[in-house]
């Protein structure tokens, strides 16, 4: 099974949130690469610390399925239903989540960064933002996932 493409988002604002396990993690629409569905995965002779693997530009790439607390997970919760594909710079890897929110359109105002003494270079979170007036979300990116994910598949 191949991996859907998505379109590039039509303004910067525009946010995907992945639920995973009741966690809001907003990251930029466009760093999307590809969404895929989670029964689609491969799941024969995984890499150490992944759940499977993804089929994207005629490539395997590895999956990883993250906890509420953003460790890795080697049992998938039957909750994840949906796979985000990110560019790892030398390749891509798959992230599982329960479901998939796009287009949210995040304006400056509804932004705020983290505190002084929670920010740390380990940490994909880059700030929580308003999703309405009973949800907010953890900021993230591309970039900061993928080198969260490396950085537990390397421990």
């Amino acid at each position: 099974m191949t991996a859907t493409l998505l379109a590039p988002p039509e303004t910067d604002a525009a946010m995907a949130v992945l639920n995973i396990s009741g966690l809001r993690l907003a990251l930029p629409q466009g760093e999307i690469r590809a969404l895929e569905s989670a029964p689609g995965i491969d799941t024969d002779e995984t890499k150490p610390f992944s759940v499977g693997w993804v089929n994207f530009k005629q490539e395997r790439w590895p999956v990883y399925c993250l906890s509420q607390d953003l460790s890795l997970l080697v049992i998938v919760p039957k909750e994840r239903r949906s796979c985000i594909v990110l560019d790892t710079g030398a390749g891509y890897i798959g992230i599982l989540c329960d479901s998939l929110g796009l287009g949210e359109q995040i304006v400056p105002e509804q932004h705020q960064e983290l505190p002084p003494p929670m920010r740390s270079p380990e940490t994909p979170i880059l700030g929580l933002i308003a999703l309405n007036e009973e949800e907010v979300a953890c900021v993230s990116n591309a970039e900061r996932l993928v080198e969260h994910v490396t950085r537990l598949v390397n421990l």
